[in-house]
């Protein structure tokens, strides 16, 4: 189905900024306190593995469900639509966990992504700069949440890091990468990481395509100025690697399907077609 044409909104404004900003702040907090809450009741489950596994993932809805609801779903500046694109979209249910791989052009992509992936009840393990651990409150939720920290420069800790995603992958949870590794300022897909496609293809685990367009309307990379913003987005279907040594060929797959599927987005949403 075709989403219906609509008028380009503008970039970024003030107003729109002392609306959105405020529900970001308000929002941490109120989500860090319900998780703090959580975290207590279900403390027990933190004795053995598939209890801190579960303990995370309860965690990790509370904090992207109630965050992704306040920011963007409630809000009268930020709209979202969600399409499944192809026979089977999405990461497939049972079994081992997904990668969900997404592309990256905004400060607002970790609300869209998390309201999005609500909207059509998918969970997943966020990989992140390990510096946000530093920042109060915010960085503590992530920690609660059970996402991924990159410590950049440190093999070990990369290493260990992978082993986590792996972990929770076989034992059924999704992680979502950027597989850019940082924000595109053009908005064309920027080389992709291997680091995630070899987590793919040496567990035998799903890669699903994700592609987002519109939230460099939202929140600009430059600036804290926000603006209004009707976002699409599309979940593709789920991409397997041909063997444990084939990353590249799913990258290069995964990569194709993102790009065909932002095209299907644009050409029938009635948005400027011209888009990087």
């Amino acid at each position: 189905a075709h989403a219906p044409a609509m008028p380009r909104m503008p970039r970024a404004s003030y107003a729109v900024t002392a609306l959105v900003l405020p529900l970001i702040a308000v929002g941490i907090l109120l989500v860090f306190a319900l998780m703090f809450v959580m975290a207590l009741v279900t403390s027990p489950l933190l004795l053995c593995t598939s209890g801190r596994l579960f303990f995370h993932f309860i965690q990790s809805w509370i904090w992207r469900g109630v965050n992704g609801l306040l920011v963007v779903g409630l809000s009268p500046a930020w709209r979202t639509e969600v399409y499944l694109l192809g026979d089977n979209p999405g990461p497939p249910r049972g079994g081992r966990g997904s990668v969900i791989f997404m592309n990256h052009r905004s400060n607002a992509d970790a609300w869209f992504s998390a309201w999005i992936l609500s909207k059509i009840c998918v969970e997943g393990k966020y990989v992140y700069k390990g510096s946000l651990k530093k920042v109060p409150v915010f960085g503590w939720a992530l920690v609660l949440a059970g996402d991924l920290a990159v410590e950049f420069g440190d093999r070990t800790k990369i290493g260990a890091m992978m082993d986590r995603a792996k972990q929770f992958i076989n034992a059924g949870y999704n992680v979502v990468v950027f597989p850019e590794g940082t924000r595109s300022p053009s908005g064309i897909l920027q080389d992709f990481k291997p680091g995630f496609f070899k987590v793919c293809a040496e567990t035998g685990c799903p890669a699903v395509p994700m592609v987002m367009m519109g939230t460099e309307r939202a929140w600009p990379l430059t600036g804290l100025r926000m603006g209004c913003a009707r976002v699409l987005a599309g979940i593709g279907d789920p991409v397997h690697a041909d063997g444990p040594e084939a990353w590249k060929a799913l990258a290069e797959t995964v990569e194709e399907r993102m790009v065909e599927m932002a095209r299907e987005l644009l050409d029938g949403s009635g948005e400027d077609s011209s888009d990087p």
